[in-house]
This record gives C-alpha cells, structure tokens and sequence, in this order.
C-alpha cells in the first residue's frame, strides 16, 4: 500500500537488469517481475484495516465498492505502465511526474504524500488500539480517552524504533506481508472486529452520514488501500519489457490484487453475517488476534514513519532525489509528532479511522491525477485518450464526493 518510490523496501520483488540471465524466473519473465512489484506494492496493512472499516460503511454492498477500487487503481496502474515504459527511467510516481511535467509536480506529489503519510498511521494506530479494546471489551468501543492513549502508544513505539538503528531486513518485510495476510484471513474468518450497528459511535464509521456519503468515504479511504497502483513507475522501466508483456504483468499484478482483496471482504461478509456471527469471539481468541493485528500494524507505522521523513527529506531545497545519507531524527521526530496530531485530532468524533484515511486518499488522487495529465501531454494518441479518461473519473469522482462528505 506504499508509493514505489516511497514504500518501504523489500515490500515487493526488487527490479533487475532486462537481459540478465539470473536463472531468476523474473529475470526471464518481466510480466511476472511487473506483476510480483504490483501486487506486492499494492498489498500490505489495508488487508488487515479495511475489510471491517469498507464492511461497516457499506454493510452488503462492500464487495462492489471493493470492485470499483480495483477498476479504477489498475485502469491507472496500466496507463502509468505504458507512459514510463520508455519515457522515464525507473522511479517512484514523484520521479515520473517530476521528469514528465517538471520539478514543482515532483514537489506537489512529494508534499502531498509527505502529510498523507502522518494522517495513514494516525489511522493504523486507531485501528489498532480499537482492536486491542474491542478484545478487552467484546464489543467495539466509542471514541474516547482510551483509544487515543492506545493510538499514542503505539505510535510512539513505531517512532522509538525509527530513530533506533534498527533496520528490517528485506527478507522480513517479504515475509510481513505473508503474515499480514494470514491475520487478515484469520480475522475475516471469525468477521472480527464485527462491523458496528448503524448509527453507533465508533471509530470505524462516522455516525450521522447518508447511505450516499458512507459509500462515497468507503470508496474514498479505499485509496488507502490502493496506494501501491503506482508501483510500476519503479518496476517497468527497469524490466523493459514490449507493450503486450508490460500490459500482460499488470494484469497478473491487479488480478492477485483483486483475489486477495475480494476474497477478504467476501470472507468477512459471510462470516459476519452468518448465524454464527451472533455469538460472540471468544476472549482468548480475540486476543490472539488482537494482538497479532496491533504487532502487524505497529511495524507497518514503523517503517511508514521512515518512509514519510525520507520523502519530507526530498522537499529540502536543492534536493532532487533520495539521499544516501537517509532522512535525519530531527525529521523523523518531526514526522512522530504529525503523526501523533493527526490521531489526537481523529479523537475530536467518531469515524476516526477512514476520515483519517481521507489523508491518503488525497494524496493518491493528486498523484494519480498528475499522471493522467502527464499522459495527456506526452503521450501518444491512446494514451491521452487513456490519460483524459482517467483525469475525467478522479475529478469527476472528487467532485462528487466532496459534497456528500462536507454534508454529513
């Protein structure tokens, strides 16, 4: 769910040289390697955090809102696919529209992702503390002194451990999102957390909001989620390979992508809406499982939290790129502390979990919709038509949201 650029690295399969005889099926294979980087960007703490936050915004209809997420993210993934291909070399989503558009588009994405990725852990930390006292109480608890305690904490455990020295090898954080999965199937299968009552004060869903505007936040916080479709901005240029192999790596990348994501929310679905779903999770089990999501999703702000001072590192001026040298503790306390804001302030109401999201979101539609302009400017004639439609769903999709989310 990290930018490619700015995600943490070993999320996905590292990018090697085209031609190269590895023995590496991905060396031999690039729409494989596209669609390892794709998937493996996409992927990462929305498995655990958004089934239950889309399921309790959206009750039955989720599994539609999950499907247009994905329509619209690989639309965009294989359109950005095909302007970098042999445009860019290989870099994040800032880099590309940086070299297509200029550096002040480098900078706007730089900026834009930079907050949204403070406003994303305060939002992991939520969810997180709302888990740990969902297992202490069986039920999903209001808003209040506690939760924000609990976020805090663990934010500020995630912020200890990027100012230490401590360093996740690649191999770990390959294995993490194996073990992200399996507490996300786990939880899916018990629907654990259970997607609150209509009209409760939790912090999944805000209280008071139209069936309308609840759809259009699910959707919206979604992008959550989806920050990773950008992925192939790294990995495309670098496998070089022709159009049908790059397109056809994209689509392996977005249909594992939408087996997971689809297979999460068709699990809980009917987990939460079985019989069985009536009696409560054993206090054992929600435990485990509340635990093993806190764990999960402490070290996902971890690295999250280096990831945002490296790309605040990139709006210092002079700076083009990322540095060798890696984002400084000043930078990461500063990041710390934003982060630490932005869940104080998810405290103010109900709801704190996807307004919070709406950060990333924001992020996600500025980047996205940069690159749609980039491809409307330097493209060939299908890929401004391509880039022209996809500017056309953001704006369009923004503008119509806006009005139902300032109206709740």
């Amino acid at each position: 769910m990290e930018p490619a650029a700015t995600s943490v690295p070993g999320a996905a399969v590292a990018p090697r040289e085209a031609g190269t005889d590895t023995g590496d099926r991905t060396a031999r294979r690039p729409q494989l390697q596209i669609a390892a980087h794709l998937s493996g960007g996409v992927l990462g703490a929305g498995m655990l955090v958004m089934p239950p936050v889309v399921a309790a915004l959206t009750g039955g209809h989720s599994l539609l809102v999950w499907s247009a997420h994905i329509l619209l993210g690989g639309s965009v993934s294989l359109m950005l696919a095909m302007l970098v291909r042999a445009r860019v070399r290989s870099t994040g989503l800032a880099g590309a529209v940086g070299a297509l558009l200029g550096l002040w588009a480098q900078r706007a994405v730089d900026g834009a992702f930079a907050i949204a990725f403070t406003a994303g852990q305060a939002a992991i930390a939520w969810f997180a503390a709302t888990c740990l006292l969902t297992a202490a109480d069986g039920s999903l608890p209001r808003p209040g002194t506690d939760g924000l305690l609990l976020a805090l904490g663990i934010l500020a455990v995630a912020v200890l451990a990027a100012l230490s020295p401590l360093s996740l090898p690649a191999t770990v954080l390959r294995l993490r999102l194996w073990a992200t999965g399996a507490v996300a199937l786990a939880c899916a299968a018990w629907g654990w957390p259970a997607a609150p009552a209509a009209g409760s004060h939790t912090p999944f869903a805000p209280s008071g909001l139209s069936a309308e505007g609840a759809h259009w936040l699910a959707l919206a916080a979604l992008f959550f989620a989806g920050v990773g479709w950008e992925a192939v901005t790294t990995v495309v240029p670098a496998a070089a390979a022709g159009p049908r192999r790059t397109a056809a790596g994209v689509a392996l990348g977005v249909a594992a992508v939408a087996v997971v994501y689809l297979g999460l929310a068709a699990v809980y679905g009917l987990a939460a809406g079985a019989p069985a779903a009536q009696d409560p999770v054993s206090a054992p089990l929600r435990w485990v499982l509340a635990v093993a999501t806190a764990a999960v999703l402490t070290s996902y702000c971890f690295t999250n939290v280096r990831t945002a001072a490296r790309i605040a590192a990139r709006l210092r001026p002079g700076e083009r790129g990322p540095s060798e040298r890696g984002p400084g503790k000043a930078l990461i306390a500063a990041v710390g502390i934003a982060c630490c804001a932005f869940a104080c302030a998810g405290a103010a109401r109900d709801g704190a979990v996807p307004l919070l999201l709406l950060g990333p979101a924001a992020a996600a539609l500025i980047g996205y919709a940069l690159a749609a302009a980039a491809a409307v400017r330097r493209g060939g004639p299908l890929l401004r038509w391509a880039g022209a439609s996809a500017l056309l769903v953001l704006v369009g999709m923004a503008v119509l949201a806006v009005p139902y989310l300032l109206g709740e």
